[in-house]
């Protein structure tokens, strides 16, 4: 939109000026913001369930958290299976 309206002043001489449009995906800067607390809350408790999975011989299954959106009192902590997941 912006090339097309830089043409139309162009012709009208109204712009002198060369453009280039740039794409940029801001979800990048996203993630290297500092991390809130559910973040912390949520990167802790799947690292505790990976280790619980590891620790009962539960090799190739991932590890999962459900009901995040209640208080982490409420999560739910498991292991799906990979092959489940392809």
């Amino acid at each position: 939109m912006v090339e097309e309206e830089l043409k139309i002043r162009k012709k009208a001489g109204k712009y002198k000026g060369s453009f280039a449009h740039v794409t940029h995906f801001f979800g990048y800067q996203g993630r290297s913001g500092h991390p809130s607390h559910f973040d912390c809350s949520l990167g802790s408790t799947m690292g505790f369930t990976s280790g619980l999975l590891v620790e009962h011989g539960l090799t190739g299954v991932a590890a999962s958290v459900s009901n995040v959106t209640m208080k982490p009192n409420n999560w739910r902590v498991g292991g799906v299976p990979i092959l489940g997941l392809l």
